[in-house]
This record gives structure tokens, sequence and C-alpha cells, in this order.
């Protein structure tokens, strides 16, 4: 058995070893046009190439989107950046006295920036060009 014991430590060290993927969830407010909007950030991150994949919940409208981007270090903490899509979302059509709207989607992307310093990601949320800024706070 002793001479056994270096072969199975050998072949324990070049098993694959599991990283596990913690959820990281961030919850704030954000002034979207005239009205405050309560938001929910849930994402996991790829270790190896620092990609996150996860969700924005808007709690006020009830409204779940997809987020994908990337969770890189800086100087002044970490960089988030993340396209929020509405996904596969209907679209209207409407005309009022030969002025109207095509193909327009009921629901818009969004682009997600932030930094995540200890426990607050501060940032800012664009949606259809117009630029809000974002505080969340880390929920454990």
């Amino acid at each position: 058995m002793n001479r056994c014991l270096p072969l199975l430590l050998l072949l324990a060290s070049c098993a694959p070893t599991s990283t596990r993927q913690t959820v990281q969830v961030f919850e704030g407010s954000a002034r979207v046009l005239l009205t405050i909007q309560s938001y929910r950030l849930s994402f996991t991150e790829e270790p190896t190439t620092h990609t996150i994949r996860g969700t924005l919940e808007n709690r006020t409208s009830g409204d779940t989107f997809s987020a994908q981007g990337t969770l890189l270090p800086g100087p002044d903490g970490t960089v988030l950046t993340a396209d929020v899509s509405a996904g596969d979302v209907p679209h209207i059509n409407a005309t009022v006295f030969g002025f109207g709207v095509k193909d327009l989607p009921l629901k818009a992307g969004a682009q997600l920036n932030g930094i995540i310093s200890g426990n607050t990601l501060t940032g800012s949320l664009r949606v259809n060009g117009f630029k809000s800024a974002l505080t969340m706070t880390r929920v454990p």
C-alpha cells in the first residue's frame, strides 16, 4: 500500500477540479425618466473567461431581462459591463392621421455599466439612449 500512495496522489492531482460558480445578487434602484425603478441583478461568472450570464429583474414592473457581459478587475474595483436583452417581445405597429410607428418593441433592451467595490455596485443603466444612475447593494 505504501508504494501505491505516491501513484494515487499523482493521479488525484491530475483529476479535474470543479469550480463551483456562485450566484452574485445585487438590489437597488435607478431613476428612469421620471420614475424610480427597483432592480435586482443576479449573475454567475465564468472565472476563466470573466463572462457573466444572468438576469436583470425590474421589480417595479415585474419584467425580467437576460444579462450577458463581462466582469473584469479594474483599479477602483471590479468593472461590470452587460447587455440587457428583452428577448423575443411583441412589437407595435400603429398609425394616427398618417403618422405612426412601425415595428416598435414593447420592451427595450439596455446597457448596464458599473464598478463593484466591496458590496456596492455603482454605475449606469442606458435605456433607449437615456442614461440613468444606478446604485445597488450586494444581497447575501
